[in-house]
């Protein structure tokens, strides 16, 4: 019998997901790309809106992240078989605390008002094009892929 408090396992699976090396965007690790984003604009704070699919501070590059992130709240919650209507609202939060230093925060919301979540501090480096590889082909998790 499914119970609303798995929503605390589902957020600290989206946030492995998250933070993962694999979590890629556009052939290139998704939080280089969001901590030099950070840094470019003068933003405190990267805020994907799950339910809405969209980002704030507003970056169209992003919205891929937050509509993949989206459905893999979806697809863990089928795999538990909780009703969709218990998924009110989430969001996922990513902060530079230092040059090299993240905070990541996940966050779901239950119909009946209660929140979930799950936050870890993870090593982060800017994107830089010219010291990564980019990813080629379409293996393994991806933002781009498998949703």
């Amino acid at each position: 019998m499914p119970r609303r408090k798995q929503f605390k396992g589902i957020c600290r699976d989206i946030l492995d997901s998250f933070v993962s090396r694999y979590n890629d965007l556009d052939g290139y690790w998704a939080l280089g790309q969001y901590a030099t984003f950070l840094t470019e604009t003068g933003q405190r704070e990267l805020r994907l809106q799950l339910q809405r699919g969209t980002t704030l501070p507003e970056c169209s590059k992003f919205g891929a992240s937050a509509t993949y992130y989206r459905g893999a709240v979806l697809r863990l919650m089928d795999a538990n078989e909780m009703p969709y209507g218990w998924f009110a609202d989430a969001c996922i939060r990513f902060s530079m605390v230092c040059p090299t230093k993240a905070l990541c925060e996940v966050e779901i919301v239950s119909d009946l008002g209660k929140t979930y979540r799950c936050k870890r501090k993870i090593d982060v480096q800017p994107h830089n094009p010219l010291r990564e590889h980019r990813r080629r082909g379409n293996f393994g998790p991806s933002n781009q892929v498998g949703q």
